[in-house]
C-alpha cells in the first residue's frame, strides 16, 4: 500500500488484505468507517491540481480507480473496476468505465 503521511485518513478506515495494492494520493482526503478494497487507486489526473475526498461510511470495490476533482458522499458505494471521475452523491452506488450512478438509497446512515 502507498499511503503518504500528508494524506488525511479518518477512523475506523480498513484496507482490504492488508492495503494490497492501495494506492492513495498525497492530498487525498478520506473520510470515516471506509473500506477500500484490493487494488483501489484514489488518485490526481493529469492538468488536475484537486484530488479526490470521500465521505464517511463509504465502500469501495475491488480495483476501482477514483481519479482527479471528485468528492464521494457519504454511504456511497463505489463497485469493483469503476472508474470515478465525476462525483457520486451520499448514498448513491456507481458501477463501470466511466462510472455512472446506477442507485441511490432512501436513507443514508
Amino acid at each position: 500500500m502507498v499511503l503518504p503521511p500528508s494524506t488525511e485518513v479518518g477512523r475506523n478506515v480498513i484496507r482490504g488484505y492488508s492495503g494490497l495494492g492501495i494506492v492513495i494520493h498525497k492530498r487525498a482526503r478520506i473520510g470515516d468507517n471506509v473500506v477500500n478494497s484490493p487494488n483501489v487507486t484514489i488518485g490526481g489526473r493529469a492538468g488536475l491540481h484537486e484530488v479526490p475526498v470521500i465521505g464517511d461510511n463509504v465502500l469501495i470495490g475491488a480495483g476501482a480507480c477514483i481519479l482527479g476533482n471528485v468528492t464521494i458522499g457519504q454511504g456511497a458505494k463505489i463497485g469493483a473496476n469503476a472508474v470515478v471521475l465525476r462525483d457520486v452523491p451520499a448514498g448513491c452506488t456507481a458501477v463501470g468505465n466511466p462510472a455512472r450512478v446506477t442507485g441511490r438509497r432512501s436513507a443514508v446512515a
